[in-house]
């Protein structure tokens, strides 16, 4: 793991708290919206393609600047950028607050979205201040807040927004990003960029239509058609886009994502799993809370409100939140190989068995429970392999570029199992039949026992300890023609 760049002693507390407070922030606005959205459809006058934007727009920005917010932070320092991208997502909140029409509320959420740096800076910043069995359990805490944040939004938003609205539910949110500015601005020691250079624009743009045209074409194919111009349009797009970066990546003297990083085994591999496990737990986020809000007399539902929805998940939260602190202090301990076999066969398990679940709902809690401890441990483990494997001049890129790999995993694996709830939804029916939701969660149960491959390919960490530190890569020469 990156060592820290500071010579004095370091509270852990001091770092990890205000970073917590950050992560949660950021982890609850991508739920708490799922409520709302009928609300503002409602009461703006909206369209449904409209009002998709709220969610669309989010994860759009996301994708597109969580890179480079990690880029960045390797650049002119890690708590200066995360405290830029804590105070975009606050101006992004308040925005969406005073917004009586559709258009600031859904610029307001673009611009949330855009703060999605705060991930991969805490690690980074983890990854730097602290040793690395201190650094390990705070990367715990923090990746529980993927779960807590993820499980928590749904019944916060919905109790939020029958109560005071969206102007409520935004005011929150801003109101508690902005505590998390003012922690991360009085408590986390200050660090500098570990090396110079510019920022590369090109790249930014680049991968931003990469992953937001493909991002845009999944999450409107149901409206637009999965064979409707639109939709291959941004995914032929994306591709360009995509082929485009690798060229010029490969080209400039800065990258914004260094190919020879991610060529790295323990780099790729980790990426690789990133996407196949996070598979589940999109595909998890997306299907209880649907199923158990169908009526009883579907065959699949619970018959449950919007309000009492989200509960389902809170044993997904709780043990997701256990899981990642026990789990970074046996990161430090055993390494990252252990942890990540177990978690990906729990997640495995999990999505068995609810897969086998049906409408019970003992089975639909306790196998919800179950990938939230995969998640927790997973979600560990990664970052942690990440420092390890990564130079600190490079561990910010590195990291953003894994919280796309898991933003863009969840994103596209929730529209296929809204596009899998259509097809399972009879001509003239109401509600989709019961094979869908078990197709679905059978197909992420093997996704994320197939991330077994991969992890069984990563260094021991012996064999990563053993190995000759990896120094800082000089510029490389740019090419000519």
């Amino acid at each position: 793991m990156a060592r820290s760049s500071e010579t004095t002693p370091v509270s852990t507390f001091r770092v990890v708290a205000p970073l917590v407070l950050a992560a949660f922030a950021y982890a609850t606005a991508q739920t708490t919206i799922v409520p709302v959205v009928p609300y503002v459809q409602q009461t703006t006058g909206s369209s449904p393609s409209q009002v998709a934007w709220l969610v669309t727009g989010f994860f759009v920005s996301s994708a597109g600047l969580t890179v480079l917010a990690g880029r960045l932070g390797d650049l002119f320092g890690r708590k200066r950028v995360l405290c830029a991208v804590l105070a975009v997502f606050v101006a992004g909140a308040a925005l969406a607050a005073v917004g009586d029409s559709l258009a600031p509320i859904v610029a307001g959420r673009v611009v949330m979205g855009a703060a999605g740096g705060v991930f991969p800076l805490a690690y980074s910043i983890l990854g730097a201040q602290l040793p690395r069995g201190r650094a390990a359990l705070g990367m715990g805490m923090i990746s529980a807040m993927f779960g807590v944040g993820g499980a928590l939004g749904l019944p916060l938003g919905g109790l939020l927004a029958s109560s005071f609205g969206h102007r409520g539910l935004f005011g929150a949110t801003a109101a508690v990003a902005l505590l998390a500015l003012l922690a991360v601005a009085c408590l986390v020691p200050a660090d500098r960029g570990t090396r110079g250079g510019g920022v590369d624009w090109l790249g930014s743009i680049l991968l931003s239509v990469a992953l937001g045209g493909p991002l845009v074409a999944v999450s409107r194919a149901e409206e637009w058609g999965w064979d409707g111009p639109w939709t291959l349009g941004l995914l032929a797009g994306g591709t360009v886009a995509f082929a485009l970066l690798l060229v010029v990546e490969n080209r400039v003297a800065q990258p914004l994502v260094d190919l020879a990083v991610l060529r790295q085994r323990d780099v790729w591999a980790a990426n690789l799993v990133t996407f196949l496990v996070s598979a589940g737990q999109g595909t998890m986020f997306f299907l209880i809370p649907q199923a158990v809000q169908l009526p009883e007399s579907s065959g699949a539902g619970l018959g449950v409100g919007v309000d009492r929805a989200g509960l389902f998940l809170l044993p997904t939260a709780l043990l997701s939140t256990v899981a990642g602190p026990v789990t970074g202090r046996l990161v430090a301990r055993f390494g990252t190989r252990p942890p990540l076999f177990f978690g990906a066969a729990a997640g495995g398990c999990g999505l068995a068995l609810l897969a086998a679940g049906g409408g019970q709902p003992e089975l639909l809690v306790l196998g919800g429970a179950v990938v939230g401890l995969s998640g927790g441990v997973i979600y560990t483990a990664l970052p942690a392999l990440l420092a390890d494997a990564v130079p600190l001049d490079q561990l910010g890129g590195a990291n953003g570029v894994n919280t796309i790999v898991r933003h863009v995993s969840m994103a596209t694996v929730a529209q296929l199992a809204a596009a899998v709830l259509v097809l399972g939804t009879p001509r003239g029916a109401p509600y989709p039949q019961e094979w869908a939701f078990t197709l679905s969660y059978t197909v992420s149960a093997a996704l994320s026992v197939l991330s077994l491959v991969p992890i069984g390919m990563l260094r021991s960490r012996r064999a990563a300890e053993t190995a000759p530190a990896a120094e800082p890569a000089a510029p490389s020469t740019p090419h000519i023609g």
